[in-house]
């Protein structure tokens, strides 16, 4: 029989709050923001990004460039500023090892979260993934976990 063991990514195997942190510091100060807009760009995007949120980014700080460059400009600097802990990667390697699969089950945008698992070297250490977005639901799915009298 076949082990699976399923993991969330963010803030289990990689730290998306301290990501989150590190680009909103990083562009407030490259759209010349005032400083106590890193705390808010953090609040925005923290609960759930998405190319809709930079819409929102975008029109509260009077941005140039088109939201749909605002997001693809956060996928990769959020891709470039995640980090996955050595631990975590060698805690994977002996998973597999030992012989389980290993999957990531993970809420949120198909293209930030895939991006992350590339720049953290994840995706070569998992055998599956299912993103919310690509299937169409988030977890956790109360709707789905209702008992049926």
């Amino acid at each position: 029989m076949q082990r699976l063991v399923l993991f969330d990514l963010d803030n289990t195997l990689i730290d998306r709050n301290g990501a989150i942190h590190d680009w909103a510091v990083q562009f407030a100060a490259r759209h010349s923001l005032a400083d106590h807009a890193a705390t808010q760009l953090v609040e925005l995007v923290q609960e759930r990004a998405s190319p809709v949120t930079f819409e929102t980014v975008r029109a509260q700080y009077r941005l140039q460039p088109s939201a749909k460059t605002l997001w693809r400009q956060y996928c990769s600097d959020i891709a470039a500023a995640v980090r996955c802990p050595e631990r975590i990667l060698a805690g994977l390697d002996a998973l597999r090892t030992a012989g389980w699969r290993v999957g990531v089950a993970t809420n949120g945008a198909t293209d930030i979260q895939n991006a992350k698992l590339q720049a953290t070297g994840l995706i070569d250490r998992i055998d599956g993934v299912c993103v919310s977005e690509s299937v169409g639901a988030r977890k956790p799915a109360p709707a789905s976990s209702r008992r049926q009298p």
